[in-house]
């Protein structure tokens, strides 16, 4: 049987990982590790996956980089496993010394963090222990960009899952050679690929496995029975996906618009209360406590026109349910259009460039604030697409890419 191991971060990247990983481990077609990064850990756990961890590689010799990873670790709030944590950034310091040397590691860190690894030393050391015969890896830097590094040089057949745009990750996936199959989210992102210089054969439009879900038939259904209980048929129902605007870019400093999210909101609003076949459903984010009394009096939430839809409405039937979403850079949005919504991007954020869903082929229509009451006019007269269209069912996709290496 042949030996696959999956290298993924937390977030968005494990729940990519975990569809794939499991149809794979529970089939008995591939024996299965997952090297769970960080947060990963538990959640591949607890998803039945055969975990392995960086301190599960440490060895005679790696005393000193320890010691050095359990300073780090006393800088960081909220360490769950203080022995992975030490790992983690002990060996990744380590490899960073060995790449460039210890003034420049120093100088790297205190500029970047943990951003500033690339833990190529540490995954060869991984690989030789595990000796797979493929290597799955998502999108992100540092070690998952490391294991598929080294499995190419190796000799290792290797994987790439992109879970969006890929707008930063192009410096490396674009580069020929990494990788020998990148599983991209749509045509769009394949054409970005290709024209940054890899082979066209090499990417293959699969979908993101996490985004599966709203695939499901019975989501759809609940969806339907939403709409139906709601009152919404016949209606033109918007979700806004409340986001925070920083005041600068946390990376390169470029200033923000805090004031953005409210001012779009408040044209939601206004949209909404003048035309009256139109509802407007505000979901919150997590924790944030939020009065439908202060967003003026033209709409109540009593009328049935604005309505709360907090975290304890489940996402997918809901997505089912409006005709657009309406988003600054929420992922939120990407995951309507994959359900079927129309979606319209309000532009303005400092994180425009890192989600150009317009320019990617999942937004309708990408507007400033004074153009979103004209965007809606347009696109909320679509109807929402036929589900058909969206292209999902990623994991089995992903799955027979993965095939060809089994």
């Amino acid at each position: 049987m042949k030996k696959v191991l999956f290298i993924c971060y937390g977030g968005g990247h494990v729940r990519m990982v975990l569809p794939v990983a499991k149809e794979l481990h529970e089939s008995g077609r591939a024996d299965v590790k997952v090297l769970a990064l960080t947060t990963a850990a538990p959640v591949a756990r607890a998803a039945g996956l055969p975990v392995v961890q960086f301190k599960d590689f440490v060895q005679p010799g790696d005393e000193a980089a320890l010691a050095h990873g359990r300073r780090l670790a006393a800088q960081m709030k909220d360490v769950v496993d203080l022995d992975e944590t030490a790992a983690y950034l002990g060996l990744s310091s380590a490899d960073l010394v060995a790449d460039v040397g210890a003034q420049e590691a120093f100088r790297r860190y205190e500029k970047d963090g943990r951003q500033a690894f690339l833990p190529r030393g540490t995954l060869r050391r991984i690989l030789k222990k595990l000796e797979p015969d493929l290597v799955v890896a998502t999108n992100s830097p540092r070690a998952e960009r490391a294991a598929i590094e080294v499995a190419r040089e190796v000799g290792i057949p290797a994987v790439c899952i992109v879970d969006l745009f890929a707008i930063d990750e192009v410096r490396w996936i674009g580069q020929p050679g990494y990788a020998d199959r990148v599983c991209v989210l749509n045509e769009a992102v394949r054409d970005f690929l290709v024209a940054a210089g890899r082979k066209p054969e090499e990417m293959v439009v699969t979908g993101n496995p996490a985004f599966d879900v709203l695939s499901d038939p019975e989501v759809a259904q609940e969806g339907a029975a939403l709409r139906a209980d709601e009152g919404w048929d016949g209606k033109r129902v918007l979700l806004w996906a409340e986001q925070v605007e920083p005041a600068f870019h946390p990376f390169d400093g470029r200033p923000g618009d805090p004031t953005l999210p409210v001012r779009a909101l408040q044209a939601l609003v206004d949209w909404t209360a003048a035309n009256d076949d139109a509802v407007l459903c505000i979901r919150p984010r997590p924790g944030q406590q939020m009065s439908l009394d202060a967003l003026g009096p033209r709409l109540r939430g009593d009328d049935g026109r604005l309505v709360l839809t907090g975290q304890d409405w489940p996402l997918p039937p809901l997505l089912h349910a409006v005709s657009t979403v309406v988003t600054l850079t929420s992922t939120v949005g990407l995951e309507g259009h994959l359900a079927g919504a129309r979606l319209v991007q309000v532009q303005g954020s400092v994180f425009d460039e890192a989600m150009p869903l317009a320019r990617f082929g999942v937004a309708d229509a990408a507007v400033p604030v004074a153009g979103l009451g004209e965007a809606l006019d347009r696109v909320t007269r679509l109807g929402r697409r036929p589900l058909a269209q969206s292209g999902l069912a990623a994991t089995g996709r992903v799955l027979s890419v993965l095939g060809a290496f089994l």
